[in-house]
């Protein structure tokens, strides 16, 4: 055996270049998977180490303002073990001669939802100066001494920045509902003691957030309901809070792209292994044989040859290992401008292991079977063998014969050959598929994405500045505003729903004429007599068309009941929509949360104006939609690179195979009187013809499988639906098509080194 041993290892390095390639395969798939679970796993466990840390609470509750008789009452309730009152402001700061949006809160008892600052020291919930979030802070130039001056009902509060820190309900924040991605230099938090609130800001305790530990949401919102009556805003959980959801949101996304596409890389790798390892033992047929003919059992060769796949298989494995933390740390990065956690360390459990051990496996079975080419021969049959080429068949197509003799001779040669070694057939069309699928799927999650984007921002909402109001505002005011600026006026508040209620939901009320122009899944728009639900509610609530559902909205004691008119194709947000009539057929008030207009240019007047809270522009919204969009720029490209790369090599591999397989058949071709011009052309056709087939299978499976992809990325915020451009589609085929025919140029180059006379004969 130490002969073989020392056979072996020769064998590989004189041969390194063709078994890079089965190296290559162990190596990208296990470093895919190690690599992304290494990012997705260090954030669950930095995320859950925070929660814990932290007491994170389970829900917020959010309301006008309680009295601390109610503040007693909820803290009372059998579902609650623990709570902390908050009274939160909206406030501004000019910085960098920009406004600034800053929301106070004060600590409460700190026993739920900790704050703790930058060096894991817990704030001081007496402190005269402000807590500011770490962010907000480096974005505009700020350091724990330094001092901001912030407006709140047009008093200006100058206050001492007495440290940084970072809240665990806001790992990720972006400071306003119009903006689902972070914008750290305009938005930020802070935290500020309840003495500074009565006494600089002069405002008494309003007692309007509270978090909870508590248990069974469902009966906790009712109870609450019962205490608060319309002072009620939302009950947020971790699953709708959007500062967490998203942050938990990313871990599953990253998870699932390792697990998918994982699978995907290691089944297109066992071609690559068993192609090359294929080929290795066709060019050691009289090594083989002798090897036979000098008592070698075929058990022991068997065994032999399997061990280029151990020897190959454990290299790669290894490498993959190693690399990961490369891979992990380059994405982990990638991810910190949007969350805020106070550790980004990755880490790993035994699944890269044992996915290692899963991928050595598959090297050792891979080439078992592929030396299996003499099982059953004695050495001499074994000898004048020679290539492991199967012996042509008759094929369906010869019982046609006024269809087969019209065909040329060459092109029958190359249908029986292809026909009569079906494996190898299917091999290369599964080559083709796969890599077209993989390379759609790199390419088309970011159009989708940027789809999302063009789509919410362009087309659903048809605005180009969004008024925001305060809620203070009278109507005369809002209407004096909507009339100035030639606006449309819509109400957003939150809504309990049932049945199937997971938490509180966004209700938009349309007065006539809004530019939210969003269509249902037959085309129709929002109109009255009914409530519409967007597509990602009514799959999550199992909502059907003419359902009639129950809500609960925000200020109000009321349950509506309403028959589902409509399922609403929306993007984003997830929500439920309905008509200025509709809402006051019920009975209910409408009173504008925001204007909307199409003209660009408001008066300072406006934006100044008390009844104003801040205006939006829709390419600001989009802006920061393409900002999220582009954090994931990193994971895309990792998908395309590594795509490309198995496309290339799995391809080239079949190519190669092919061309040893049939060396003595192109060297017969040639003694039959055909050129090496026309063998080659031969090899282009039949090339063509297998890329062409794989293509044609390739794409709508290539866009099935984009479409099951980007549901990975759906939240309870954001739906995506399947979308790739024709210049994605161009560039994917393209790649595709060049590795593919890349096999042409190989064996172009190898035709014309060929020994036309040597590969007639068999190894004797």
């Amino acid at each position: 055996m130490r002969f073989l041993t020392k056979k072996l290892i020769r064998t590989v390095f004189k041969n390194w270049t063709q078994f890079f390639s089965v190296f290559l395969m162990a190596f990208l798939s296990i470093l895919f998977y190690a690599g992304l679970e290494g990012t997705w796993n260090g954030m669950q466990q930095n995320i859950n180490s925070y929660t814990i840390k932290t007491n994170l609470a389970d829900t917020t509750l959010q309301t006008s303002s309680l009295t601390s008789n109610e503040v007693t009452k909820i803290k009372n309730l059998n579902n609650i073990s623990q709570s902390s009152v908050q009274t939160n402001i909206s406030t501004t700061t000019n910085l960098q001669s920009h406004k600034r949006y800053l929301s106070l809160y004060t600590p409460g008892n700190q026993n739920v939802s900790q704050i703790h600052q930058l060096n894991g020291q817990k704030i001081n919930s007496n402190s005269n100066g402000l807590y500011l979030n770490e962010k907000f802070a480096k974005k505009n130039n700020l350091n724990k001494g330094s001092f901001i001056s912030i407006n709140y009902n047009d008093r200006l509060v100058k206050l001492k920045i007495v440290g940084l820190i970072n809240s665990p309900d806001k790992m990720y924040y972006t400071g306003s509902n119009d903006f689902i991605s972070p914008q750290e230099q305009n938005y930020g938090y802070g935290f500020i003691s309840e003495n500074t609130l009565t006494t600089q800001f002069h405002l008494p305790l309003l007692n309007n957030v509270i978090n909870l530990k508590n248990r069974n949401n469902i009966q906790l919102e009712n109870q609450i309901r019962k205490i608060v009556g319309n002072k009620y805003i939302t009950l947020q959980t971790r699953q709708s809070d959007v500062g967490i959801s998203t942050a938990v949101d990313r871990v599953g996304q990253i998870h699932n792209l390792s697990v998918l596409f994982s699978v995907i890389f290691i089944l297109l790798a066992v071609l690559a292994m068993y192609t090359t390892i294929r080929k290795i033992i066709d060019q050691q047929q009289h090594d083989m044989s002798t090897l036979q003919s000098l008592g070698y059992s075929n058990v022991i060769l068997s065994v032999y040859y399997s061990m280029y796949g151990l020897f190959v298989g454990i290299i790669g494995a290894i490498a993959g290992i190693l690399s990961a933390p490369l891979l992990s740390n380059f994405v982990m990065q990638s991810q910190k401008p949007m969350f805020s956690l106070p550790d980004w360390k990755i880490a790993y459990t035994m699944t890269p292991i044992y996915v290692a051990l899963g991928v050595i496996l598959i090297c050792i079975v891979s080439a078992l079977l592929a030396a299996q080419v003499n099982k059953g021969l004695m050495p001499a049959q074994a000898f004048s063998k020679g290539s492991t080429a199967k012996i042509g068949k008759r094929v369906w197509m010869e019982n046609l014969p006024h269809v087969w003799h019209k065909i040329p001779f060459g092109n029958r040669w190359s249908i029986r050959d292809n026909l009569g070694n079906k494996v190898q057939m299917i091999m290369g069309l599964i080559g083709v598929i796969g890599g077209l699928a993989l390379v759609m799927t790199g390419f088309g999650t970011k159009n989708a994405m940027l789809n999302q984007v063009n789509q919410t921002y362009g087309n659903e909402y048809t605005y180009t500045k969004k008024v925001n109001l305060s809620h203070m505002a009278s109507q005369s005011e809002i209407n004096q505003i909507t009339n100035q600026i030639n606006g449309s006026k819509i109400e957003v508040v939150y809504t309990s729903l049932s049945p199937n209620a997971q938490f509180d939901r966004p209700l938009t009320i349309l007065s006539p004429g809004s530019q939210i122009n969003l269509k249902t899944l037959t085309h129709q728009k929002i109109d009255n007599g009914g409530v519409y639900v967007s597509e990602g509610i009514a799959k999550a609530a199992k909502i059907k068309l003419n359902d009639t559902i129950k809500l609960r909205p925000s200020f109000s004691n009321r349950t509506l009941e309403l028959k589902v008119k409509g399922i609403v194709k929306s993007h984003a947000p997830q929500g439920i929509y309905l008509t200025q009539q509709t809402w006051e057929n019920q009975g209910m008030p409408f009173k504008a949360t925001a204007i909307l207009t199409n003209q660009t240019n408001l008066s300072q007047s406006i934006a100044n104006s008390s009844t104003v809270t801040q205006v939006v522009s829709l390419t600001e919204q989009k802006q920061n939609a393409e900002a999220m969009v582009s954090n994931l720029n990193s994971i895309f490209l990792m998908v395309q690179v590594f795509g490309i790369l198995l496309t290339i090599v799995i391809l080239y591999n079949l190519g190669s195979l092919s061309f040893t397989e049939r060396s003595r058949s192109y060297a017969t071709l040639e003694i039959l009187g055909f050129s090496r011009k026309k063998i080659r052309n031969l090899t282009i056709i039949e090339n063509l013809t297998i890329t062409t087939i794989g293509w044609l299978l390739g794409m709508p499976f290539g866009y099935w499988f984009l479409s099951k992809y980007v549901t990975t990325f759906n939240t309870s915020q954001i739906i995506y639906y399947p979308y790739i451009t024709h210049t994605s589609i161009i560039l994917a085929s393209v790649i595709v098509i060049a590795a593919s025919l890349s096999t042409i140029v190989m064996i172009g180059k190898r035709l014309q080194q060929l020994d036309m006379i040597s590969s007639t004969k068999g190894v004797e």
